[in-house]
This record gives C-alpha cells, structure tokens and sequence, in this order.
C-alpha cells in the first residue's frame, strides 16, 4: 500500500499496479519512452495537454489508422491546428503494456522546434490527460515515476 500526499494531507492509500520510469530535461519536461503498434516513441508528459497526440507526419510509421474528417484543434498559445482522431493503437511505456489508446494526429513541428532551441531532443507524441485521468496515474517526481492506481 502506497499513501498519497497532497499538501501535507493523506488523501487515501491504494495499491500501486505498476509504475514506469520518466526522465526530465533540462527545460523540466517530462519525458518516457514508449512504444506505438510495436514501434519505439519518445513521448513528453504534458498534463495541460487534454488529449494524447502524435505528430501528424509519423502516422505511417506508427500504422496509425484515421477516424473521422480532419477538425480543427486548438493548443495553449498556438493557432487552430488540423487535427485528425486515431482508431485506438497498442500502447506499451517502459516495459508495461498500458492498453489501447487513441491519439490526435496533429502537426508537432512547433512543439519540437522550441525543444531543440532549448538543446532538448524532439518527441514523437504526447500523452495528454485523457490517458492520465482514464489510467489514474500519478506523477512521482521525487521518484522519477508514473505510478498507476
């Protein structure tokens, strides 16, 4: 049984069923390793993000399958994007399969562009609150792990 803290106060105690390894970079951002369909990822965390997405131009190399028509998407301090809904597609972080989950395909040039500004490596994807909510993950940070409840 782990203890969740929040401020100082004991929220509830619930049994960890695994956790995975995160990294951060230098600009702080959360960073895991993952798989798509098979295929190795590097995915940044982003709980502001309110749905998982992957870069639009790696559709094919991850067998991605569209859902749907094109939409507009909007992201913190960016224009309206096209975006694209994913049927779901095997997704395994570290070591552990987590399951099937949807992705929005949507371009990531500017998100990869301002990591390499700051020296950082780009991403392939992110894994948004939609995953973290529907899985009960939490961020260890002291750890450098996400813990899933």
């Amino acid at each position: 049984m782990e203890q969740l803290l929040l401020l100082g106060l004991k929220i509830h105690s619930m049994k960890t069923q695994r956790s995975v390894s995160i990294q951060f970079t230098k600009t702080r951002h959360i960073i895991c390793k993952a798989h798509i369909n098979g295929v190795a990822a590097q995915l940044l965390i982003d709980t502001g993000a309110s749905s998982s997405c992957v870069h639009s131009k790696l559709q094919e190399h991850f067998k991605l399958r569209s859902k749907g028509d094109a939409f507009d998407a909007a992201g913190a301090g960016h224009e309206k994007m096209k975006a694209v809904l994913t049927r779901k597609s095997k997704l395994q972080l570290g070591r552990h399969e987590v399951g099937k989950q949807a992705f929005v395909l949507l371009d990531l040039t500017h998100v990869n562009a301002t990591l390499e500004t700051q020296g950082v490596a780009t991403i392939e994807g992110i894994i948004g609150a939609d995953f973290l909510k529907k899985n009960k993950v939490v961020i260890d940070y002291a750890k450098k792990r996400l813990l899933f409840y």
